[in-house]
């Protein structure tokens, strides 16, 4: 199955959980919950009940509108709530990854991205967006790292995910990761309260305080109809990350004839970046990194590090060869990502590797 075609089939299963989720949430109380307690209070009065659990509380044309308003908030909130915590700088910022953003975004032929540069020595890049509206985030450890073609590779390889249309597609998977998490550890907060009451936030607090039959239903019979829905999206997200970086590393060594320079800065990045959890609840958002990793909040700066020059294309060669071939007298690379947000480094490495052999044979052909 190609890659197009792959992510198009996860769309659709990306899509149908969101229905599904938006469906039983309605089922569980409208019909499930209300139909228990009153078929409780008839059968103990009357010694028999009669019940139709399998309908739906409202009707198709507003379950449908639901559905859609439930992908459009994601669409609207996700964007604002991935950029919620990297403060924008006052004006519009000219600098060299602005300028860099803006050329590539012309040879790709898509609308300019808005470009965040975050004052942070992590070297660190991701992209968040709807529709054509996307900004780009780069930290100035991501700068003083890289040379001028790895950035720009690395730039390049943003820019794909937006003429890829991933970028909103990503940004909706990671929140409705976020929402089904956390709906279902709402779902059972009269576990949490029976286990750890100390741990329960003021809300969960007041919850029980005011509605606690409610939370116990809902523990009893809503918790397990939603404790599907985090493991669902949680494939459905790593799936189309995977597929999506990819497809994303191809069309940027399309876009700067450089592959070489994609796989040293996949190296460079990768070699600086701590293995990331395994934990569903903090893994979530790496999908949107160049590698697996936590997205970098803070304030935007428009002092830049400078710029190293690039390094020749037989030096790239060599250190992607030794590392590929195990040989590298570096530290080891961990070349997996236990959150399994991302392909391994070394498939992507590798993949990069092939087109530039691919490149040199048609260039000399």
């Amino acid at each position: 199955m190609n890659l197009r075609l792959r992510m198009c089939a996860v769309l659709a299963v990306f899509v149908a959980v969101n229905a599904a989720f938006v469906l039983a949430v309605c089922w569980a109380y409208g019909v499930l919950l209300p139909g228990v307690v009153g078929g409780t209070l008839v059968f103990l009065q009357h010694g028999s009940v009669a019940f139709d659990f399998v309908r739906l509380p409202i009707s198709w044309p507003v379950a449908l509108l639901l559905i859609a308003g439930f992908l459009a908030a994601q669409l609207y909130y996700g964007y604002r709530y991935l950029l919620s915590e990297t403060h924008s700088a006052a004006g519009d910022a000219d600098h060299a990854v602005a300028r860099i953003v803006r050329r590539l975004a012309m040879t790709a032929d898509v609308p300019e991205p808005a470009v965040r540069v975050v004052d942070d020595e992590t070297p660190s890049c991701y992209t968040v967006g709807r529709l054509t509206d996307a900004t780009i985030v780069v930290t100035t450890g991501l700068v003083a790292t890289l040379d001028a073609d790895e950035l720009e590779a690395v730039l390049a390889h943003e820019i794909a995910h937006v003429a890829n249309r991933d970028v909103t597609l990503m940004t909706i998977a990671t929140l409705f990761l976020e929402i089904a998490d956390r709906a279902y550890r709402a779902a059972g907060l009269a576990r949490r309260a029976l286990a750890d009451p100390d741990g329960l936030s003021a809300g969960g607090r007041v919850a029980l305080y005011w509605f606690l039959p409610l939370v116990a239903l809902t523990y009893v019979f809503v918790a397990p109809i939603l404790w599907a829905f985090p493991a669902i999206a949680d494939w459905a997200t790593r799936t189309l990350s995977q597929t999506r970086e990819f497809a994303a590393d191809a069309a940027a060594a399309e876009i700067t004839g450089s592959p070489l320079a994609l796989a040293t800065a996949l190296l460079t990045v990768a070699e600086a970046t701590p293995a990331p959890a395994t934990d569903l609840r903090t893994g979530k958002i790496r999908a949107l990194c160049i590698v697996s990793s936590e997205p970098i909040a803070g304030d935007e700066t428009a002092s830049l590090p400078r710029i190293r020059r690039p390094a020749d294309d037989a030096t790239r060669r060599e250190r992607v060869r030794t590392w590929l071939e195990g040989t590298t007298p570096s530290a080891p690379l961990d070349a997996t990502d236990p959150s399994g947000t991302h392909p391994p480094v070394e498939a992507r490495v590798g993949r990069l590797s092939d087109i530039a052999v691919e490149l040199e044979t048609e260039g000399g052909s």
